[in-house]
């Protein structure tokens, strides 16, 4: 009993750190034209500093990238409290072949120890064009399954997808992790 109580009570910490990174809800109004391209905007800006960051620490990934068929950016913001992980986080996926974007979300919950809150960004580099398709799902969802230890460093974390490389770069924060879950992507309704 004591057990269940006490995840239940890190689950309502972590809940409530993430909090302010939840989407707007679905009853809200669409944003106007302006606001939708400022964030269209501001997402293309997001992706281009994460590339430029992940090329300064790992110079070889600018040609992994170039060479897939696709990738994506995310800047995602993360709480480990004790066993329970959630992340949030927005981005773009770019198909090589065609140069459109894809504006996306991303939802992360998992479980194993960990403690701390750290931003980073996370490249995807999608080595064929079914892993890219598989991501999104048909245009509406799509997941990966993975398992990393962060220690705030950046680096390449590891996707059980052998066609998908990922790396993250830290932006701020700091957490101390060896955690596995789940990451659901979808596409963002009010960009599209």
């Amino acid at each position: 009993m004591r057990t269940i109580s006490h995840f239940l009570g890190c689950a309502a910490l972590a809940a409530a750190c993430l909090a302010p990174m939840a989407p707007a809800s679905a009853q809200d109004a669409q944003p106007s034209a302006e606001a939708r391209e400022a964030e269209r905007s501001a997402r293309l800006k997001l992706a281009a500093e994460g590339l430029d960051k992940l090329y300064r620490l790992q110079p070889d990934a600018r040609a992994a990238v170039a060479k897939g068929a696709g990738y994506a950016v995310f800047e995602v913001n993360s709480i480990y409290a004790i066993m329970f992980v959630g992340q949030k986080g927005q981005g773009v996926l770019f198909d090589n072949a065609t140069k459109k974007p894809t504006f996306m979300l991303s939802t992360r919950l998992g479980t194993g120890p960990g403690v701390g809150k750290q931003k980073v960004y996370q490249v995807f580099v999608f080595k064929s064009k079914s892993a890219m398709e598989q991501f999104v799902l048909a245009g509406e969802a799509g997941g990966d399954l993975g398992a990393s230890v962060s220690t705030g460093t950046g680096g390449m974390t590891r996707s059980f997808n052998p066609s998908i490389d990922i790396y993250q770069i830290p932006e701020s924060g700091m957490a101390l992790q060896a955690s596995w879950g789940g990451t659901v992507y979808t596409v963002d309704d009010q960009l599209k």
